[in-house]
């Protein structure tokens, strides 16, 4: 017979488990982004920053709500039935670094064409409607006291994932095109461009599929903390994807160098949109880690 607690608490420890593993792989990725990436400009090192202390006050604020229904509450049935602050104030956070996240992307799509703004401010509006939508989440949370009432906070979480989804799809949709479009008659550009496609396809999986499933599994299986698995692991993978993206970019400079044909000496690859120059990638002779400069 299976153990009723395994589609709650049972969820609840597997996420935990889980959520702490990409936590650990996002600091790693941050302390490496700190180090290679001295120079870069103060918008992404505020992104950076705060994605990071959002997933460190999630991680920090879900471990307290598992340790106060598992080791103080435990033998009080009634405890297990009823939302703590903390697992509260988690989902707020997790919404935070979606929106911090979004926002960083729509910036990256700006920076590759800067003439169209239409689809970096649809991005913006939808990633505004994606945090409204989980703020008034947070807020119906606090008016229900069990987990029995969640249904009752079923619009606003439809909303939020909805929207979250949308808005991921834009982003990899927008990102494959503007690079796509950026490809020239140079070889090595355009072995660097497609490497920058496959990343940001990846990016987007991990992220679209989080959401989906947020929003099908709450729908389909009330009274079970499946949702919350996808809700609270989707933090996780959006700081790691944004920081993948920012940290592989010393690899993808240097692969753009060792294959430039011609003169070695070539400093700059230009990355045009066919109507302008949308971005410029700069090469160095021998890349380091001083002289990465930032892709988009």
């Amino acid at each position: 017979m299976a153990n009723p607690l395994t589609p709650t608490f049972g969820m609840l420890l597997l996420t935990l488990f889980l959520q702490s593993i990409l936590y650990g792989m996002g600091l790693l990725q941050a302390w490496l982004y700190f180090l290679w990436y001295q120079k870069d400009g103060w918008f992404i090192k505020i992104s950076v920053v705060l994605i990071t202390l959002c997933e460190t006050a999630e991680t920090i604020l879900f471990f307290c709500a598992s340790y106060l229904y598992l080791i103080d509450g435990f033998g009080d049935k009634k405890n297990l039935t009823l939302w703590n602050l903390p697992i509260r104030l988690v989902l707020l956070t997790t919404y935070l670094t979606i929106f911090v996240a979004q926002i960083y992307f729509a910036h990256c799509i700006y920076q590759l064409h800067r003439k169209d703004k239409v689809i970096p401010l649809l991005i913006l509006a939808l990633a505004c409607v994606c945090f409204g939508g989980g703020i008034a989440q947070v807020v119906a949370n606090f008016k229900i006291q069990g987990f029995q009432e969640l249904g009752e906070t079923k619009a606003t979480r439809t909303v939020q994932a909805v929207f979250a989804l949308v808005g991921d799809i834009l982003i990899t949709v927008a990102l494959c095109w503007r690079l796509n479009s950026s490809k020239g008659g140079i070889q090595s550009t355009n072995k660097l461009l497609n490497y920058l496609i496959i990343t940001a396809i990846n990016r987007g999986f991990l992220t679209m599929i989080s959401a989906a499933l947020n929003l099908i599994l709450f729908s389909t299986e009330p009274g079970t903390f499946y949702f919350m698995l996808w809700v609270l692991l989707s933090g996780k993978f959006y700081m790691n994807s944004m920081l993948a993206t920012l940290n592989t970019r010393g690899y993808a400079i240097g692969m753009a160098a060792e294959n430039t044909l011609g003169d070695i000496s070539l400093t700059t690859i230009k990355i045009s949109h066919p109507n302008q120059t949308a971005a410029s990638i700069n090469v160095p002779e021998h890349p380091s880690a001083d002289d990465r400069k930032h892709v988009w």
